[in-house]
């Protein structure tokens, strides 16, 4: 079945006022006259030259109106999480603490991760402020249609208007209801939303960058994108509003071949080994730290290990101390695990989370609107900037973070 056919409509109904945090009054909430309203849209592992591979004329058209970097840096580890969170936060996953898709802090016994949905609700794990809170405390509505954080309240808010994470959900549902919030009279109008799509990277995973399925889910995706623009259009507000699409993360091309087994080099117990393939985290019982530190360290040359203190300042993972005692992390196209982790026949053909350096890692960062130039390409972009250029179009005072607010210049009109 083609990717595209998961985006045909199905009923879905939902009840999208009810899931409000938050009702402020009318006399909080500026006039949308002030300000434009901004749609922040994730194409998750939506790699930066996708747009390049094949027909997207609903992002060539956002690219032609306003802005394009030639791609979008993540932080390390180049996971969903960690990336979208720094994207919304403008801090590194050492400081905002969501160093990956699956942590463990010494402080509680339950571990995150994306199935045990009490903890991706708790706010403990959640550090920094996200543009949404940003946004709140200057008395403007935001809503989410889906984004990691958005579900748990962060320093005590969570969007006026969101939805629990749930991938079943059409795209175009996703769509027609950011268009009913966006089109409700003004003191209930949200200014600021959000709005994330998996499907690329799905089939990149499964199928590898370069195929004719993740072709597919390209040519989805922006007939998605498309969707949302023609119904601005037909609610006369497109011209007036900011549109920014990311992505997380690219993908690179994996094969069966580029494994890399830890029983070739150290005996593991398996509850030692916390999280394997692109970042590998690793336990230790009492006293065997060292050991399996020497046991690993140079023992392949497409896997570099070091402990958290060690870790190239590059990565800004700061020593946090959710990461584990001992780290690795596999050239792009590579993973490491026990071997006996995988089945024959279960590869993924394609694969993120390595080196943000790497090309192959980045994503795409386009944007158009009123707060944006017009028709422009700039360099390659670090996620941690984008919460800057967020803040810049709602016009917003950022709060502290990692980002550099030079790197606005070409990018937004000041």
């Amino acid at each position: 079945m083609k990717l595209a056919s998961r985006f045909v409509a199905i009923a879905v109904v939902f009840t999208t006022l009810a899931c409000g945090a938050s009702d402020p009054s009318e006399d909080s909430v500026p006039s949308l006259s002030d300000r434009s309203p901004l749609v922040l849209i994730s194409l998750d592992g939506f790699r930066w030259d996708y747009p390049d591979l094949t027909d997207t004329p609903a992002l060539d058209r956002i690219m032609t109106a306003g802005v394009r970097a030639e791609g979008m840096i993540p932080v390390f580890p180049s996971k969903t999480f960690p990336s979208h969170y720094s994207i919304v936060t403008g801090l590194h996953p050492g400081h905002h603490g969501i160093v990956s898709n699956n942590i463990r802090d010494p402080r509680w016994p339950e571990p995150f991760a994306l199935r045990f949905r009490d903890e991706v609700r708790n706010s403990r794990w959640w550090g920094g402020e996200p543009i949404w809170v940003t946004a709140n405390r200057a008395g403007l509505r935001t809503a989410s249609f889906f984004w990691p954080g958005s579900e748990a309240p962060i320093q005590g808010v969570q969007p006026d208007y969101w939805m629990p994470f749930d991938d079943s959900v059409p795209a175009e549902t996703r769509v027609d209801t950011v268009l009913e919030w966006l089109a409700l009279p003004e003191a209930e109008r949200p200014t600021f939303v959000t709005m994330y799509f998996e499907e690329t990277d799905s089939a990149g995973h499964e199928y590898g960058p370069g195929s004719w399925e993740s072709l597919e889910a390209i040519r989805a995706a922006d007939i998605v994108i498309g969707r949302l623009l023609d119904g601005l259009d037909a609610q006369g507000t497109l011209e007036s509003t900011n549109i920014v699409v990311v992505s997380d993360h690219g993908m690179a091309t994996h094969t069966s071949d580029q494994m890399i087994a830890l029983e070739d080099y150290v005996e593991l117990w398996p509850h030692e080994v916390f999280e394997v393939g692109a970042l590998l985290q690793i336990f230790p019982d009492e006293g065997r730290e060292g050991m399996i530190y020497d046991a690993l360290h140079d023992a392949h040359p497409n896997l570099r290990i070091f402990r958290p203190s060690e870790a190239p300042a590059e990565f800004h993972l700061y020593d946090n101390p959710r990461l584990g005692p001992i780290l690795g992390t596999p050239d792009p196209g590579w993973e490491v695990r026990p071997r006996g982790a995988t089945r024959p026949g279960d590869w993924l053909a394609g694969h993120h989370g390595a080196d943000p350096s790497h090309e192959d890692m980045h994503g795409v960062f386009i944007a158009a609107g009123p707060a944006f130039v017009s028709d422009a390409t700039v360099a390659r972009l670090p996620g941690v900037d984008i919460y800057n250029i967020l803040a810049h179009a709602l016009r917003v005072d950022p709060a502290p973070n990692d980002g550099n607010p030079a790197r606005l210049d070409g990018i937004v009109r000041r």
